[in-house]
């Protein structure tokens, strides 16, 4: 009998701190400014935008992100602060897709790496696309976050 109580009050406490997801979705407005070179044909931009997103409500990002364009593709980090000051950190990379005039449309995938406040031990990611032109882009966001707010 002592068993399977035991054996109860741990499956219960099991459920209680399982992870649960969340869909998430943004969409932010930035700016790139460049900030050096990546090596042969690639360029370091500083991101610095704002916008829309679940869980955050008003957001502003900042990071930076290598354009290569031998490769045709993209890696960086950025943090995402919420309007309480919780932040979320992830990374991201994908191929770019040059277009007229000198614009972009981007595309690839973004991993959470760490957060505080509201989204300290948040783990997720999803997908992402986007488009550039000049120094200014729109970024779209999609995934799922896993316990946020819920260390």
């Amino acid at each position: 009998m002592k068993k399977l109580i035991v054996a109860l009050v741990l499956s219960c406490g099991a459920s209680v701190f399982a992870a649960h997801s969340v869909p998430f979705k943004a969409t932010i407005h930035q700016e790139g400014v460049p900030i050096g070179g990546c090596g042969n044909a690639c360029v370091t931009l500083s991101l610095i935008g704002t916008g829309q997103g679940s869980h955050f409500g008003v957001t502003e990002e900042t990071g930076t992100v290598n354009l290569d364009f031998v490769t045709l593709t993209q890696a960086g980090i950025s943090t995402m602060t919420a309007a309480d000051g919780s932040t979320l950190v992830v990374t991201f990379g994908g191929p770019l897709v040059p277009g007229p005039g000198g614009s972009l449309t981007f595309l690839g995938g973004w991993s959470v790496v760490s957060g505080t406040g509201r989204f300290e031990g948040a783990s997720g990611g999803g997908t992402f696309n986007g488009s550039a032109s000049g120094t200014s882009s729109v970024l779209n966001l999609d995934g799922t976050l896993s316990n946020p707010g819920n260390p």
